[in-house]
């Protein structure tokens, strides 16, 4: 069964990526491809790596 600790965790996370997400879109609108993709790819990471880490740690 997952904790409260980490249900905020992963509601913290998932706002970060929101907030990064947001940010790839602008620089995405300005021109920047390159850059809004690596955003995008940092916003994935900030969520997916805690999460694995999460689940596989309870195993």
């Amino acid at each position: 069964m997952i904790s409260g600790d980490y249900i905020v965790l992963i509601v913290f996370l998932l706002c970060v990526a929101v907030y990064t997400v947001s940010y790839g879109v602008w620089t995405w609108k300005k021109g920047n491809r390159f850059g809004a993709i690596m955003v995008f790819l940092v916003a994935v990471l900030t969520v997916a790596l805690p999460v694995y880490i999460l689940i596989f740690k309870e195993v």
